[in-house]
């Protein structure tokens, strides 16, 4: 349908590293993640390999990737860092150089993290007080 309305339109897929921070099965939230993004991972792979005009881009792989030891992650192994993310749109942007000739911008600086204006503490803060709120009424094991 799209490719009616745009017959040159390219559709890039990707996995967010970032893991689930709760889930509605019975499984652990680990299980979840692990599930999750390996059937996300499959079905973007079968859709680049049957698709012509869709790509795949391997961001999860490259900040979850064994090399980099977690690196990429801030301390609450959930947040991926500003660097992970510098690191990935350079990797993107470079092979979208090779294959389309385009220039790779300078990798910007990351900002300070803040969500909706708030700084990292207060997010932090959140991040704490939505797991309290996930333990209180999540399911009793």
């Amino acid at each position: 349908m799209m490719a009616e309305v745009n017959p040159a339109l390219r559709v890039l897929l990707t996995v967010s590293p970032v893991p689930l921070t709760a889930t509605a099965t019975r499984d652990h939230v680990l299980v979840a993640t692990t599930y999750s993004k390996s059937v996300l991972r499959a079905v973007a792979g079968d859709v680049a390999a049957s698709h012509a005009q869709v790509d795949y881009f391997p961001s999860y792989e490259i900040i979850t990737a064994p090399p980099y030891a977690g690196q990429f992650f801030a301390e609450n192994k959930r947040t991926v860092l500003g660097e992970g993310v510098a690191h990935v749109m350079t990797q993107f942007f470079k092979g979208q150089a090779g294959k389309y000739g385009a220039t790779v911008p300078e990798p910007a600086t990351a900002a300070p993290v803040e969500r909706r204006g708030k700084k990292a503490e207060q997010v932090v803060e959140d991040l704490v007080c939505e797991e309290a709120i996930l333990a209180a009424f999540g399911p009793r094991v």
